[in-house]
């Protein structure tokens, strides 16, 4: 990457800093913006075409009950669990953000661009339980940064994407033991065709009986900025629709499979009623975030070792304004991309995911990137970091769909 100064002295990291420690934190730090920038980057959702449906031998509950009874069951669950997070006093502080991690399988080797690995598993969790982190559930974060108040310091929320089997058999139980509460975007169709490594409906009710929270994922998983605006409304409506037949209410958060959006999806989002809304991009989410298109960081195999777990629960926003291009959606490749610094950050590098760049600042606010030529279609990402206070990384991060 070339890096052009208009109007100010731009310095990197590396040679502002002259302590060794730093020297090493600017390199771990250069190892993790690339990796997240690379990392994860195809997030797929099976197809049925390699997929081997339930047999009637799938387990169901002991008890039989009625669809109804079920349903009230859970809604009870459900309105239980959101008047005792409502009820409840959630842990509070002068923190404005908060980092969010997003999973998808866990222990299943033979997809490792989605999979943490068990051990890997067992170190994350045992460092979000070391005492420095607050895990809370991403409902009561969002309704706290909303809501314009404050978090504690290092405050997690814990995601999970699709559903898989293995969230049931393998993730669950650990989150239960350790007391972490955890969302799973649930996308109703792989769920709706009995595929035999995703959850069924009995599995998801047993785990909202639980505490757990359930978010919308569409019905298909469908790249929704590739559809009709109609058929991105009829994909919601349907999930809603399910979702109410089976658990008995209508979730309140959603995730755009695949992290891809654009404005009109993200209408159609807010309009079918949800409150909040992940990408896929990386970052620290704030008071100050687009809250239909949030942040998170995706851990798999590849980029799930402790050192990068660690760097990304200890980071902070980097807060910028006039983000360009607007749309997460191009409409012009190459992109020219650009944000507006609201705090000082002189040592702000840029990673994207495809192509050379030239950073440019102008004066000591704007921050302008421009590509050398076009990128390549399905998803471009664009991660920006700063060393902050005490060594933690500030960043923001940005996913954008290429036609």
């Amino acid at each position: 990457m070339t890096f052009d100064a208009k109007g100010h002295a731009l310095a990197t990291a590396s040679t502002r800093m002259t302590s060794m420690s730093m020297l090493r934190s600017v390199a771990v730090g250069f190892s993790f913006a690339v990796g997240l920038t690379f990392g994860a980057g195809h997030v797929l959702a099976q197809s049925a075409d390699d997929q081997t449906t339930n047999s009637s031998t799938e387990s169901v509950p002991t008890d039989t009950v009625t669809t109804d009874q079920a349903n009230a069951d859970v809604n009870d669950a459900a309105a239980t669990t959101t008047n005792d997070a409502m009820t409840a006093k959630t842990p509070t502080g002068d923190a404005k953000s908060a980092v969010v991690f997003m999973y998808h399988r866990f222990g299943e080797n033979d997809y490792p661009s989605t999979n943490i690995t068990t051990e890997q598993f067992d170190a994350q969790i045992k460092e979000l339980t070391n005492g420095n982190y607050t895990v809370l559930g991403v409902p009561e974060i969002v309704a706290v940064l909303q809501g314009g108040g404050g978090l504690p310091d290092r405050t997690i929320g814990i995601t999970i994407d699709d559903a898989y089997r293995s969230v049931y058999e393998l993730a669950w139980p650990v989150f239960r033991k350790n007391n972490m509460p955890f969302t799973v975007f649930v996308s109703s169709e792989q769920i709706d065709a009995g595929y035999s490594n995703y959850m069924t409906w009995d599995m998801v009710r047993e785990m909202v009986r639980d505490g757990a929270t359930i978010g919308g994922h569409s019905q298909h998983h469908s790249h929704l900025p590739d559809l009709p605006i109609d058929e991105v409304k009829a994909e919601l409506a349907h999930s809603a629709e399910r979702f109410k037949e089976e658990l008995g209410f209508v979730p309140e958060i959603f995730a755009y499979p695949y992290g891809e959006a654009n404005d009109a999806v993200i209408k159609a989002v807010t309009d079918a009623g949800y409150k909040a809304a992940f990408g896929q991009q990386s970052g620290a989410m704030s008071d100050e975030s687009d809250f239909m298109y949030l942040p998170r960081f995706a851990l798999n195999e590849h980029y799930g070792a402790m050192e990068r777990f660690s760097l990304a629960a200890n980071s902070l926003p980097l807060r910028v304004s006039d983000v360009t291009p607007g749309d997460y959606t191009l409409t012009r490749n190459p992109p020219a991309f650009g944000f507006t610094l609201k705090e000082p950050a002189p040592n702000v590098s840029c990673y994207p995911s495809d192509g050379q760049a030239t950073m440019s600042r102008l004066g000591d606010e704007r921050i302008e990137i421009r590509m050398d030529g076009p990128v390549a279609s399905g998803r471009w990402r664009i991660n920006c970091t700063a060393l902050g206070a005490q060594s933690r990384w500030q960043w923001f991060g940005m996913l954008y769909t290429v036609p």
